[in-house]
């Protein structure tokens, strides 16, 4: 059985982050975290709900961090998770039964913040954007039952610098990188990322999975 990671209400909206996006009339990659927040909970309160969905494969210009650059003149922009934005503090729950095998604070701006990855059975799951009490509520080698709670919603800064929420990721293979793992590739590579890194709307069934998949990031 999966259990949900985290409860909703039902009725969470999908958000648009791709590139040139807006929200409200204001272009998101001009905002910062506090102003996007603000923006964030508006529509979320406008549609009724305490959560909003962004969206796996999506190509965004969010990411401004010099960590997000590489040696060309090309940028990382394709999200390779997909993102539950709820209130900081919110409960996060394993899926499935597994082992914890990594728990960092990746503190650099725009990074994961406090993370988890835990190992299933054929796969692996990370959790970014966590509170930093999550750092001490798991360990690794432990084991966790699937509903479990392992963690919670950070807030910014400490987050990463985002607004709260949920960066859930399935990766296939780790590559040895451990909690280096990118949530975020080069289109250029975007074919070999996605693979290691496929699309999870199975573990979020409470929405549309096509919903959740952005189709033309290649």
């Amino acid at each position: 059985m999966t259990w949900p990671i985290v409860e909703t209400d039902g009725r969470a909206i999908v958000l648009d982050f791709s590139c040139g996006a807006r929200l409200f009339g204001h272009q998101i990659a001009e905002l910062s975290v506090h102003e996007l927040s603000a923006l964030i909970d508006r529509s979320m309160q406008e549609a009724g709900t305490g959560f909003a969905f962004g969206r796996w494969g999506e190509p965004r210009e969010l990411y401004k961090s010099p960590d997000f650059a590489n040696d060309t003149s090309e940028r990382r922009t394709i999200h390779m998770g997909i993102d539950l934005f709820c209130a900081a503090g919110t409960l996060v729950r394993a899926p499935l039964d597994g082992v914890v095998e990594f728990v960092a604070n990746n503190d650099r701006e725009m990074d994961y913040g406090p993370m988890l990855i835990v190992g299933h059975e054929g796969f692996h799951t990370l959790y970014g954007h966590l509170s930093l009490d999550t750092l001490d509520r798991v360990a690794v080698g432990q084991v966790v039952e699937a509903g479990e709670s392992i963690a919670s919603v950070g807030a910014p800064p400490a987050n990463g610098n985002w607004p709260p929420h949920l960066h859930f990721q399935q990766i296939n293979d780790l590559k040895g990188l451990g909690v280096d793992f990118p949530g975020v590739a080069l289109k250029s590579e975007v074919e070999i990322w996605l693979s290691l890194s496929p699309c999870p709307a199975r573990f979020f069934p409470e929405v549309d999975s096509a919903a959740l998949e952005y189709k033309t990031c290649a």
